[in-house]
């Protein structure tokens, strides 16, 4: 997202005017955003096939223009085949993700690698230092932490935010607008039941300069989560209960008087991705549910369901659930 760039042109306006304009300089570009997301969102969903419960579903999502697609992803009996087309598995639920690609991840935040603490992008070493930590808070809050993933509760969230930014993304966490956050954070459905075992991470960030002098931190991360089962006796597919969520999202930090004081700080832009492996009503109301949970609707695998798991492979286009 590209904030508008305002400060010394403000210089020597009246205090009433100064307000004005900063109001609407923090404004805008956000509210633009919103309103293309309720827009887009009518058209998200494609019906292409029903099929049974814990079948795999792939959402993808566009923040940048609110468009959400959905890939469907299916195998023929989801209850004796795996995610990577061998035998299925019995879940340990101690052990959740060892039949996934997920097993060898790192576990919550260790996944969460960050480049090198070098000067990047006409940026020095310490600028990109404290952008990616503040970066790889903001993943652990959002996507990570059970104070949004359970109790949906962004405070942490968006503390870490600038406060324009933050002012004007609360409103999306009240009841009813979650929808409108998906690409930002990870909220589990009330009806559905994390494991103890913490989310596997992989991915990787990278950083530039962007049109606006702002330095942007480049995320790409898959997040896995592994859900307690509500009948584990018909069981045999751990991926009947893992959700895996792929996230590519940009974050800008600003700093100086280049910017108004409350545009300073960190600011999310586009993101991309999908949820994998969903239950679809959860998802079209803005919330993490495993497959098994419910009926869906997708279409034909578009191809290897192993490959969901893979920060670097080719988003989806292809739409599965049905609205």
């Amino acid at each position: 997202m590209n904030t508008s760039q305002h400060g010394a042109d403000l210089v020597g306006a009246d205090d009433a005017d100064w307000a004005r304009r900063v109001e609407r300089a923090a404004t805008a570009d956000t509210q633009r955003l919103l309103r293309t997301a309720r827009r887009r969102r009518r058209n998200r969903w494609l019906a292409v096939g029903v099929i049974v419960a814990a079948l795999a579903v792939v959402t993808s999502l566009v923040l940048s223009s609110g468009l959400f697609t959905v890939a469907g992803s299916s195998t023929p009996d989801p209850d004796v085949r795996g995610v990577t087309g061998q035998d299925a598995a019995m879940l340990d639920e101690t052990r959740p993700f060892d039949s996934t690609p997920a097993a060898q991840w790192p576990d919550g935040a260790a996944g969460i690698a960050l480049p090198p603490a070098e000067p990047a992008a006409g940026f020095t070493a310490e600028q990109v230092a404290e952008a990616t930590a503040l970066v790889r808070d903001i993943l652990v809050a959002s996507r990570l932490d059970h104070r949004m993933l359970v109790q949906h509760d962004p405070a942490t969230f968006l503390g870490l935010l600038a406060p324009d930014a933050r002012r004007q993304l609360e409103p999306s966490f009240s009841a009813g607008q979650e929808p409108a956050v998906q690409s930002l954070v990870s909220l589990v459905s009330s009806d559905s039941e994390l494991l103890p075992a913490e989310a596997k991470v992989n991915g990787e960030m990278s950083v530039s300069r962007g049109e606006d002098g702002a330095l942007v931190v480049h995320t790409n991360f898959v997040f896995a989560y592994a859900f307690r089962p509500s009948e584990p006796t018909r069981l045999l597919d751990a991926m009947n209960v893992i959700v895996v969520v792929r996230a590519d999202v940009d974050y800008a930090l600003r700093w100086g008087d280049k910017w108004t004081p409350g545009s300073q700080g960190l600011w999310f832009g586009e993101g991309i991705g999908y949820a994998y492996s969903i239950g679809c009503e959860a998802y079209q109301r803005g919330f993490l549910a495993p497959a098994i949970t419910e009926r869906a609707v997708a279409g034909e695998p578009v191809r290897e369901p192993g490959a969901y798991f893979d920060p670097t492979s080719p988003l989806p286009t292809t739409r599965g659930c049905q609205r």
